[in-house]
């Protein structure tokens, strides 16, 4: 006898129809987008594939946190480029991560019971997390004591941005975020962003390296943190020669910025390296050669745009320096005026001229910046927001020095290393507004040491 089943995969019988009733959505909804698709088409069809394809890559990163994490840290070395298409598309990225975030959330735990560190306890992270929100307070109550308009409600954007894509990063890289994958992505595009900067700078559109962010100072700072991560990827990897011309390529772009706190800076992170073990002689000979061939490549290829460049570059040398030291003068007398909250966010660029003793020569760009993290912090949320800030930072630190030292994790070493050479680079350039610190700040608490609650 011939049961149902067997009767219908042999084509006996005829399936039963479906009887569910149609909804809105699924009939209306379809028939209602095909409508406006093909209208938009018909319209505007180059406007309309723009439209659609930028629709369908919103909608992938909404739903796929992952990609939303990364697409944010691929993209942030190269803002002055996004900026060319859309001087909102860096805040936009920022807020789909935000909205995919918020979607997965909705979902349930981002680690399942199953996983073996589910209910994993780490004061590491804990201590990132609540120097981040201490941060926060901190800047809003300044703001509330000083506000300054457009200009304090932009600049206030911008500290906010930064510190909800470290609290989305540190809690996405709990479950599906790995940190290994956000350290490969971040090396990468620093690689890609380096032969960009490199390719500008052979063809004589600028006389330093800078590119995909219109500051050589600011690109070195990105390449600084890139280096060490590297180096550590490299190790164990499947196709270590990958990470090795990534890190030659982000140092060969590095010393074409002629950044030299990006120099001290990287300075500092060897000597880190080599004073925890974490580089052997035979790899600081490495780097060094690296660099070496780098500098008489360029002279042997180019050697009158490496004049040019030497020569602009002493040229303005002096000039930087008194400068630099008048704005930190100008930052010091802020903080010393307000020291506890500072004068709010946005009020250096606003204020610090009347805080000169004398006025800097004129110069063919705007002094809105201190070209110092810390006094410049100091100066806008005080005493308190730089303490916050630099908890923020240690925190960070240890974190991540807690995972090396429980796993050997060279990961989380080489975060350790990245974040002390470019603390001290961020004496000399304003970096609170880009990533780097921000991301080494959350790759050290992806990493930190997790107990068993």
């Amino acid at each position: 006898m011939v049961t149902q089943d067997v009767a219908l995969a042999l084509g006996l019988r005829r399936p039963a129809p479906d009887t569910r009733p149609r909804t809105a959505g699924t009939v209306v909804l379809p028939l209602l987008l095909a409508v406006l698709g093909g209208l938009a088409v018909g319209y505007a069809p180059s406007l309309a594939l723009v439209g659609g394809t930028a629709l369908a890559l919103g909608t992938a990163l909404l739903v796929r946190l992952e990609w939303a994490a990364l697409a944010v840290v691929a993209t942030a070395v190269f803002e002055d480029y996004l900026a060319l298409v859309d001087p909102r598309l860096t805040k936009l990225l920022a807020v789909v991560l935000v909205a995919a975030w918020v979607v997965r959330r909705c979902q349930g735990p981002l680690r399942r019971a199953t996983h073996p560190m589910a209910g994993a306890r780490s004061s590491g992270r804990s201590a990132v997390l609540a120097a981040a929100l201490v941060l926060v307070v901190l800047l809003l109550a300044s703001t509330v004591l000083h506000p300054h308009g457009t200009t304090g409600a932009t600049v206030l954007a911008r500290w906010a941005g930064f510190v909800v894509v470290l609290l989305v990063l540190v809690d996405a890289m709990r479950g599906p975020v790995p940190p290994r994958a956000v350290a490969r992505t971040y090396v990468l595009a620093c690689a890609a962003a380096s032969v960009c900067g490199i390719v500008t700078y052979a063809v004589g559109a600028d006389r330093r390296v800078s590119g995909p962010v219109g500051d050589p100072n600011d690109l070195a700072f990105f390449l600084l943190a890139a280096i060490p991560l590297g180096t550590a990827l490299r190790v164990g990897a499947r196709r270590a020669w990958v990470y090795d011309v990534a890190v030659v390529v982000s140092l060969a772009a590095l010393i074409g910025t002629l950044s030299r706190g990006a120099l001290l800076g990287l300075a500092v992170a060897v000597g880190v390296a080599v004073l925890t073990r974490q580089l052997s002689g035979r790899a600081v000979l490495a780097l060094v050669l690296a660099g070496g061939a780098t500098v008489a490549l360029a002279l042997a290829t180019v050697p009158q745009l490496v004049e040019t460049s030497l020569e602009q570059k002493g040229d303005v040398a002096d000039q930087n320096v008194s400068e630099r030291l008048d704005l930190w003068e100008s930052a010091a007398d802020m903080t010393l005026e307000a020291p506890v909250l500072g004068h709010g966010p946005g009020s250096f660029s606003l204020e610090h001229r009347e805080h000169l003793d004398r006025l800097p020569e004129a110069v063919d760009h705007d002094l809105d910046v201190a070209h110092n993290t810390y006094l410049e912090t100091a100066a806008e949320v005080g005493v308190l927001g730089l303490a916050a800030l630099l908890v923020l930072l240690a925190a960070g630190y240890l974190a991540a020095r807690s995972g090396r030292v429980a796993r050997g994790d060279r990961l989380a070493g080489a975060v350790c290393v990245a974040l002390a050479g470019t603390a001290v680079a961020a004496v000399f350039v304003t970096e609170q507004y880009f990533l780097p610190l921000w991301l080494l700040c959350a790759l050290g608490a992806g990493l930190a040491r997790e107990v068993r609650s």
